[in-house]
């Protein structure tokens, strides 16, 4: 258990003993609140990390893809390449 949320039951279980038994049931539903939005937060925070993580992988290919692409296709190619690399981006800003 982390010190945020030690420091949570600590205050909710010194609120109890201050206004007893009769309050236990509103002491626990914002314990629980408080808790679930942390648990909230830090499930923001990975998927947050996992897909800023994931576009470098992804666009990192077309590095290669624009140098084939200026070897065999000139201009040509290096502005379709760019066009491929702006439509995948599209299409993975749109998944989300």
């Amino acid at each position: 258990m982390d010190s945020e949320a030690r420091r949570e039951l600590e205050a909710t279980l010194a609120a109890r003993q201050e206004l007893g038994p009769a309050h236990d049931e509103h002491l626990v539903a914002g314990f629980l609140e408080r808790i679930e939005q942390e648990i909230d937060r830090r499930v923001d925070e990975k998927l947050a990390h996992r897909r800023g993580g994931g576009h470098r992988a992804d666009l990192g290919i077309f590095i290669p893809l624009f140098i084939f692409a200026g070897i065999w296709g000139g201009a040509f190619g290096i502005a379709a390449a760019a066009a491929a690399l702006v439509v995948v981006f599209l299409v993975s800003e749109l998944r989300r």
